[in-house]
């Protein structure tokens, strides 16, 4: 179980159902950023960017939906120079184990 110090500020993916979808089941993914305005166990995941169609700015997660969220659906940051240039060769890009 995840403390909610680590939840706190991750950016996630969420799949959301629109309240117009065309299609029942119909979902997209949202980029959100989860914050803790209130006292645990509930989360508000804010979106980045959403639609302009979507109504609402966010959703109320619980604590498990969080960290569910943070584990499997983690929004990934862009590899920094260093690292994106690695192509798996020591020898030529120095060795990259005491990292």
């Amino acid at each position: 179980m995840m403390l909610p110090q680590e939840i706190i500020g991750q950016k996630v993916w969420l799949e959301v159902e629109p309240e117009d979808a065309y299609y029942a089941g119909e979902k997209i993914r949202v980029q959100a950023e989860i914050s803790q305005p209130t006292a645990p166990p509930w989360y508000y995941a804010r979106y980045i960017n959403p639609p302009r169609w979507f109504r609402t700015p966010g959703q109320w997660l619980t604590h498990h939906e969080a960290e569910m969220a943070v584990l499997l659906n983690p929004v990934l940051e862009d590899l920094e120079l260093e690292e994106e240039d690695y192509d798996g060769d020591e020898l030529t890009n120095g060795d990259f184990s005491d990292r």
